[in-house]
């Protein structure tokens, strides 16, 4: 019969909990890098430019098209060889960002494009420029609706930074790596790697859950 002992595990839950909070910190880096990088996609591809509609197709295809892994490979020892190396945590931050961006272009342009014409309308009929009404009235209802899809491309976000791993970041699935190695307990170190896991996205999820009530009774 299977038993298990977490205490050798639990004796090292404070290095475990840094670990995690050092991949919070990639992760919330990495999100915000990819909510820039999405946000002026979906600016871009709202433009009447031929090339810069092309452009952000481009970029699309080119990173939803290929794994987060390569990506990660590529950002990393790619600039090594051209003699201008990268800092692991940063190229780590640039390629889930890079990578995450395309998908929240895509939500952001989703939620955008939903926007009923009258508001756009409206604005213009009242002699507002493009560019305040994109700011004040079309991006502030997209935030608003894509509050939801964004707290799940975070919660992938922050479970990928595990792959930072390849690339040598000392996250938590690395630092659950070296304390199995040391307690010789498999089963209980990544059942509490797990844990800690679930835990922070269960907070991701709670916290954009009253958010979103937040913002949905704002604009009521």
């Amino acid at each position: 019969m299977l038993e298990l002992n977490f205490a050798p595990v639990f004796k090292a839950f404070d290095q475990l909990m840094a670990a995690a909070m050092y991949s919070l910190a990639i992760g919330v880096a990495a999100m915000v890098l990819a909510m820039l990088v999405g946000t002026l996609g979906m600016a871009l591809s709202q433009m009447r430019s031929r090339a810069a509609r092309r452009a952000v197709l481009v970029y699309v295809d080119l990173f939803r098209g290929t794994p987060l892994l390569v990506q990660i490979l590529v950002l990393f020892y790619g600039p090594s060889a051209l003699g201008v190396p990268i800092p692991p945590y940063t190229s780590g931050i640039i390629a889930l960002g890079l990578y995450y961006g395309a998908y929240i272009m895509e939500i952001m342009r989703g939620a955008f494009e939903s926007i009923p014409a009258g508001h756009v309308d409206a604005a213009r009929a009242m002699g507002m420029p493009g560019s305040r009404i994109f700011w004040r009235i079309q991006l502030p209802q997209t935030i608003a609706v894509v509050v939801s899809p964004l707290s799940g491309q975070f919660a992938r976000l922050f479970k990928a930074s595990s792959l930072l791993s390849v690339i040598g970041v000392t996250e938590l699935t690395v630092r659950g790596h070296v304390i199995m190695t040391n307690t010789l307990a498999p089963i209980e170190t990544w059942l509490v790697v797990a844990g800690i896991y679930l835990f922070f996205n269960t907070i991701v999820v709670v916290g954009a859950h009253l958010l979103e009530q937040h913002l949905t009774r704002g604009r009521r």
